[in-house]
């Protein structure tokens, strides 16, 4: 219910913004962006693998940590509209993240003294983020080919990790969806392409952790402390 009240309230928020600055605008912008991401915050954190002889999965202690740099793209649909000293454009985009594990996490799934003896690899997690924003844009224009500008967005973040461990024995884990907010920087170069930086919090996310095996045992649940995830990213825009 949580998840779905504050997803209606965004989309009301941006019908209701458009329609508040759709009489002045001046012209109708869709974008594509491609980022390439770096997690802070916890989700930076080093984790601890200890080699126990045994598969040690991302436990409940440290899930949603040790992320590796990653990739990341989105739409947007905004209008511009003159506000005599420069543009105003608000908009509406809805984002994909992704960022695996680091490589000495994946390095101890892949070399667990286990995998031998039961002729399979583990899976180590891999993180997906789909941060939906309601922001604004002001732009100035100091020539046709340097066009600078700054934005501002606030939203919601679903986070999604994947199940990971053994056939056999599988680890999952549930996130909470949370408030998110983005800041950024950068300039159009010419009318179609932009670069900025950008810092994107992704909230404080609860996740629920279980441990399922497929053999005669029973599910065992356990809840985290909360995550507070971000990422900090460089972008190249196209605009049409």
């Amino acid at each position: 219910m949580r998840k779905s009240n504050h997803f209606k309230g965004l989309v009301i928020a941006t019908a209701l913004l458009f329609a508040g600055f759709g009489v002045r605008a001046q012209q109708l912008e869709t974008s594509v962006f491609l980022n390439g991401i770096l997690p802070v915050a916890q989700f930076n954190n080093e984790v601890n693998l200890e080699p126990l002889g045994t598969f040690e999965p991302m436990t409940s202690e440290n899930i949603a940590k040790g992320a590796a740099g990653g990739l990341g793209g989105s739409a947007r649909i905004g209008m511009w509209f003159d506000v005599g000293v420069g543009q105003l454009q608000p908009f509406f985009e809805a984002g994909f993240l992704w960022n695996n594990s680091r490589s000495y996490i994946r390095n101890k799934y892949d070399n667990n003294e286990r995998n031998n003896v039961l002729q399979q690899r583990p899976k180590a997690p891999q993180y997906f983020n789909l941060p939906l924003m309601l922001g604004l844009k002001y732009r100035y224009d100091i020539t046709p080919d340097v066009r600078p500008f700054v934005e501002l967005g606030l939203g919601y973040d679903l986070l999604f990790i994947s199940k990971n461990g053994y056939p056999t024995q599988t680890f999952r884990y549930k996130p909470s969806g949370e408030f998110s907010w983005m800041i950024g920087a950068g300039t159009y170069l010419g009318e179609y392409v932009s670069v900025s930086l950008f810092y994107m919090g992704l909230g404080n996310h609860r996740i629920d952790y279980s441990s399922r095996s497929y053999q005669p045992e029973a599910i065992d649940y356990s809840t985290v402390y909360r995550r507070s995830l971000g990422e900090l990213g460089l972008r190249v825009g196209f605009h049409f």
